[in-house]
């Protein structure tokens, strides 16, 4: 097409031209009188092919559309009260303080007394958190976008379930009766056994703005969800009576109102239990597993009643109901069962709040009881001033170290000893001296591909300000070197590998700027930037990682904007490792028979010493 080509609005003198027998013919046969004729032509007809081919493609998304009903009568008004969930007071500046202001949630005039500006409260009529603003201290107030949800029936049979966006703009003048924004921009349409098509507004082929269809049908796309926003409730009510009966859907929105339906409704395709979990009354747990991607380890394809399928007891439920439990008081109750003990509530509540879980001593539970373990980890902790999940990780290092020195990790004097990082900093000398650490060659032989991961993780994952930096290895060698050098047990010990090998994590190196090549920590991330480890030498934290933390709180944030989609699966597929091992293990039937993870796969997640991406992270990702 000419239209195309580079040259100047007029034909002569550009070295693209055309002759005069042409531009004659052009003149006869379509009716133009110089190039720019020709080109508009030219644009004529291609526009009408690409309207003609478009227009096979939207028809069907249009006629789509037409089933979608008007929004509810009271639509805008619920909007502004629960839609929006920021609200204030707003009151006249006084002398002594102000003791009457306007609350926009219940729209009353209210008592309230001693304000300050941005002080937050609650409003003294109608309960609801709100923020004082002194009236004259604002030409305009806007509030955040926020996310409201309407589910309501197709006239085609069906449903659809539409996300909004909506804010508020509060006028000095007229804070009584704010501006309301609201633009929708997704629709999910579902049939009857909530097999879904979703659509989203926005500009199509450059030509226009509409709804498109989402061209992500085979897979769940990040950013179609998390986007959590009050959720109408009166067509809820209507719809639970026939297409939303078998949800559970109306009884999540009256408990917890500020949720993600789009969300709740795909994962209770993945997880159909989560219909029962919810109308049993275990919100937590029900929470967990469809806000927080939870797989939980109790899925299984087996029938029966609830307990049953929660690999519980009636008894069992009723103690998990009483709770108000999550999956982690779930795999408590879980290994109870399995073993046949009975632990009080108190003690799992104290293993919880010390963020273990059960999988987590799976090494030594033929050796202690959890009674017996707990005191021995609050003995440590009196004694080495560490966190629980610390103890825990250099406990379990220990004894894989002496495991490799041919100890006998079931006489109680070895697994259970008196000064527990005193016995692990003998267990690091021992190995080096007797030269049985690692070597690069038998790990490579083992796990043939840690060199090929280890590649590409500097690009990915190297960051550094005017005081810290964050390196990655070359190569399985620098990693042992990093080991040998700070005395901790990374080269001793084959699960980092393994977990490098699987991407589950990846060891990465803390250095100091003006000390680049000098080892400093050693840390072990996962692929969303979340940090399992931070160790300095004999297996220690110093105070001095303290200092560390806001670079390493800017690291995780930066390397947010690096990732890739199959960094955030493989962030996903750690952290779900991570937080349901057990269930791993036993999908794969992997036992332990003696000896630390002999014989496991993926078995030994590390939760204590966890660093999580900050939530700004996980809102940008």
């Amino acid at each position: 097409m000419l239209v195309n080509l580079d040259w100047p609005e007029y034909a002569l003198g550009a070295e693209t031209y055309i002759s005069q027998v042409d531009l004659k013919m052009c003149r006869k046969y379509l009716d133009i009188s110089d190039i720019t004729g020709l080109r508009e032509y030219q644009y004529q007809v291609r526009e009408r092919q690409l309207i003609k081919r478009y227009k096979k493609i939207t028809d069907p998304w249009d006629e789509k559309m037409k089933s979608v009903p008007n929004v509810p009568k009271d639509w805008i008004k619920w909007v502004t009260k629960s839609g929006i969930r920021e609200h204030y007071i707003f009151y006249e500046y006084q002398k002594g303080g102000a003791k009457e202001g306007y609350c926009t949630h219940c729209g009353r005039n209210v008592r309230i007394q001693s304000p300050k500006y941005n002080k937050k409260g609650t409003c003294s009529s109608c309960g609801y958190p709100i923020q004082y603003k002194s009236i004259g201290k604002f030409r305009s107030l806007f509030t955040e976008w926020h996310a409201v949800y309407l589910c309501q029936r197709t006239k085609n049979g069906g449903i659809v379930l539409r996300r909004f966006m909506a804010y508020a703009c509060y006028r000095r003048e007229k804070y009584r009766v704010p501006e309301i924004s609201i633009r929708e921009t997704k629709r999910t349409f579902y049939d009857h056994r909530l097999n879904n098509e979703r659509f989203y507004y926005g500009e199509f082929k450059q030509r226009e703005c509409r709804w498109i269809k989402d061209s992500y049908a085979s897979a769940y796309d990040y950013c179609y969800c998390g986007a959590k926003g009050m959720v109408y409730p009166r067509t809820i009510y209507d719809l639970n009576k026939h297409e939303l009966k078998y949800t559970g859907l109306l009884h999540m929105v009256r408990k917890c109102g500020y949720m993600d339906p789009t969300k709740y409704l795909y994962q209770l395709n993945v997880i159909p239990i989560l219909e029962q979990i919810v109308k049993a009354g275990l919100y937590n747990l029900a929470n967990e597993i469809y806000d927080e991607w939870k797989s939980p380890e109790f899925y299984n394809e087996q029938k029966g009643g609830l307990a049953k399928i929660l690999g519980i007891d009636k008894q069992r439920l009723k103690r998990l109901r009483g709770l108000n439990g999550g999956t982690d008081i779930l795999n408590w109750l879980q290994i109870e069962k399995q073993l046949n003990i009975n632990m009080s509530d108190d003690l799992i509540c104290w293993y919880i709040k010390n963020g273990q879980s059960p999988n987590n001593f799976q090494f030594l539970l033929d050796r202690m009881s959890f009674v017996q373990i707990k005191n021995y980890l609050v003995r440590q902790q009196k004694e080495n001033h560490e966190e629980i999940g610390d103890i825990v990780n250099t406990w379990k290092d220990y004894l894989s170290m002496a495991d490799r020195l041919h100890m006998d990790v079931y006489d109680e004097i070895v697994y259970r000893p008196s000064d527990l990082y005193k016995r692990h900093e003998e267990a690091v000398c021992s190995i080096e001296k007797l030269e049985l650490s690692v070597t690069a060659t038998e790990l490579l032989e083992k796990y043939p591909f840690t060199n090929e991961v280890i590649s590409g993780l500097q690009e990915k994952y190297g960051f550094q300000d005017s005081t810290y930096t964050i390196l990655a290895p070359k190569d399985v060698e620098d990693i042992l070197k990093e080991g040998m050098y700070l005395h901790h047990c990374i080269d001793k010990k084959e699960e980092y590998f393994e977990r490098i090998n699987q991407k589950e994590t990846y060891i990465l190196f803390l250095r100091k700027t003006e000390q680049p090549d000098n080892p400093y920590y050693t840390l072990e991330i996962e692929p969303g930037g979340v940090i399992r480890q931070k160790r300095t030498e004999y297996n220690r934290q110093k105070k001095d990682i303290k200092k560390a933390e806001p670079f390493l709180r800017s690291w995780q944030l930066e390397i947010q904007k690096r990732l890739t989609k199959e960094d955030r699966q493989l962030a996903d597929r750690s952290r779900r490792l991570r937080l349901d091992t057990y269930k791993q293990m036993r999908m794969k039937q992997v036992a332990i028979h003696g000896g630390l993870y002999q014989g496991q796969l993926l078995a030994d997640v590390l939760e204590a010493d966890l660093m999580d991406v900050p939530q700004e992270g996980y809102a940008a990702a």
